[in-house]
């Protein structure tokens, strides 16, 4: 029988061959503690994006409905928010109004409208500050709060694929209800309408492929339907081949 000193790799003791710490590579026999198998995933750090604040009034009514929407429906995860995310809803609908009569113009109206974005995003901060807080909680988990995430760390970053526009039907007077195949990476469909020549102007936003319907449109004009992907971080897709239809 072999005398040779048999010896164990503990994690953080000493080689007794080396009289050194143990290092990876070194030998060590079967029947004793092994040291733990290093790990070869990165830690991957997050925060809430703040860059809805740069978005204009539309975009940002959009987001803020989005916001509220979500942390409702996942109040299991975002169960303690700063504040009831009804005020949030009472904030969004009273810019979404300031929105509508400030765009007959007026110092005073605007504002008004511009006092009231100020609120909403505000609201948003205390929010968005408030996710990141959660104790232990996963990007994954995070994104589901309606929020935009920035990760940091060695994951590549994916190209948003360009949505394609299935079909399109008149909904209503003024309505278009767009059919649409969704993209992986998305979390929201940016909509923009063209009109003969003219330059393309804003329509909605959707956070989900779902009840795409746009509305205020005019009856009887003839619109060029285009939509766009947006991912974390505010990453979007280029815009889609526009499809043509006459408004009823």
């Amino acid at each position: 029988m072999s005398n040779e000193p048999k010896y164990g790799a503990i994690w953080g003791g000493i080689n007794p061959l080396t009289g050194q710490p143990y290092k990876w590579g070194d030998k060590v026999y079967y029947d004793m503690p092994v040291a733990p198998t290093p790990t070869t995933e990165d830690t991957v750090i997050f925060h809430i994006s703040m860059a809805f604040a740069k978005k204009k009034d539309s975009d940002l009514d959009e987001f803020a409905t989005h916001v509220a929407s979500q942390l409702i429906e996942n109040a299991v995860i975002f169960a303690t928010p700063p504040f009831p995310i009804a005020n949030l809803t009472t904030a969004q609908g009273n810019f979404h109004t300031a929105i509508e009569a400030a765009a007959d113009g007026g110092k005073l109206l605007t504002a008004d409208k511009n006092n009231k974005r100020s609120i909403v995003i505000g609201l948003l901060r205390q929010l968005g500050h408030y996710v990141e807080s959660i104790p232990n909680i996963t990007p994954l988990n995070a994104a589901l709060s309606g929020f935009d995430i920035v990760e940091a760390g060695h994951h590549p970053s994916v190209s948003l694929m360009i949505p394609v526009i299935l079909g399109i039907t008149n909904e209503g007077p003024s309505k278009l209800r767009v059919k649409l195949q969704g993209v992986n990476g998305a979390d929201g469909y940016e909509y923009q309408v063209t009109v003969g020549t003219g330059k393309p102007a804003y329509a909605r936003r959707f956070s989900s492929t779902r009840d795409n319907v746009l509305t205020g449109l005019v009856s009887a004009t003839t619109y060029a339907v285009q939509v766009r992907a947006q991912g974390g971080n505010n990453q979007f897709s280029d815009w889609s081949l526009p499809i043509t239809i006459m408004c009823t």
